[in-house]
């Protein structure tokens, strides 16, 4: 077989990549914005100078960051169904367990953003004049923000990458795909080497972003 011959993939091939990758995205951004929204607002909660109300979110997040995302994925997408009515899709049980686990580490990420600026910020938003609530949206947040968006954007990163485990739930995603045509063309090197550099081209760009919002938003205290 010459070098041509195992190079080459068909046009359908190639169509079928760029669906998968497109499943990938799909799910992931879906994912994260539903996951960043929660995770924002369990991480702000846990800021609360009440320990009873900030302990709450520990409820949710504890378990979530200290179980495999795949097991998380099979309790909602198998386990489930066996305990309730409940029977989700692929595709939504999907969303949903990364949604979650995201949501979890975004909360830790939020709570130590803004637990990082000093307490002197705060007072000095007081005696400017600001309420509470009004230091916090504007003298709290925009500095927290900037320690948040490196943190988040490589949380983002990870959970791109995490989406593969939507295979073992029978959706076609870059990784499914990947499966089914190693064992077609019994070629698994370059197979998989064309899901290692899709997966990587995905990447990369939010790398890029996450160093030039860091400049952007750098700022002295």
């Amino acid at each position: 077989m010459s070098f041509y011959d195992y190079a080459t993939l068909t046009g359908n091939d190639a169509m079928q990549f760029l669906r998968a990758a497109g499943v990938t995205l799909y799910i992931t951004i879906a994912s994260l914005i539903i996951g960043s929204i929660l995770g924002i607002a369990l991480g702000i909660v846990r800021c609360s100078k009440n320990r009873a109300i900030s302990a709450l979110p520990l409820i949710i997040i504890e378990p979530l960051r200290n179980s495999p995302l795949v097991t998380q994925l099979f309790l909602i997408y198998y386990g489930l169904p066996m305990v309730s009515s409940i029977m989700l899709d692929p595709y939504p049980a999907a969303i949903l367990a990364i949604s979650l686990n995201t949501a979890a580490f975004m909360a830790v990420l939020v709570h130590n953003s803004i637990s990082a600026i000093p307490q002197g910020q705060w007072e000095a938003g007081l005696a400017l004049g600001h309420s509470s609530t009004s230091t916090f949206i504007h003298v709290i947040a925009r500095q927290a923000f900037r320690l948040l968006i490196p943190q988040a954007i490589t949380l983002y990163i990870s959970q791109l990458q995490c989406s593969s485990l939507v295979a073992l739930i029978g959706i076609m995603d870059l990784t499914k795909l990947g499966q089914n045509l190693a064992l077609r063309t019994l070629k698994p090197f370059m197979i998989y080497g064309i899901v290692f550099l899709i997966y990587y081209i995905l990447s990369s760009p939010l790398s890029k972003l996450a160093r030039d919002l860091e400049k952007k938003l750098s700022f002295n205290y």
